[in-house]
């Protein structure tokens, strides 16, 4: 959705999947997303990639979900309701 007067911030991105930005790809502090993996990242001060956010994917009623990011997993099970019955975050 673009206004009038406004300049675009247009970030480095991907649509391929598992696509990670390289050190050199990126200055300190730039961000890059991969926008089929829905993963937000950039380059810290020690030329590091680093993952700073990702895709929330939705769990279905009755079922279970895992996400596991830069070591951190959270897992979700949901009753055939569709209420959440149990969440866990293990930080690796």
């Amino acid at each position: 959705m673009a206004a009038t007067g406004y300049t675009p911030l247009q970030l480095y991105y991907s649509s391929t999947t598992t696509n990670v930005p390289s050190a050199a790809n990126l200055l300190n502090g730039e961000l890059a997303i991969n926008i089929t993996d829905g993963l937000l990242f950039y380059k810290d001060n020690t030329s590091t990639v680093q993952t700073i956010g990702y895709k929330i994917r939705p769990v279905s009623a009755g079922g279970t979900g895992a996400t596991t990011v830069a070591g951190a997993q959270s897992n979700l099970q949901v009753d055939p309701a569709g209420t959440a019955v149990a969440m866990s975050i293990a930080l690796g």
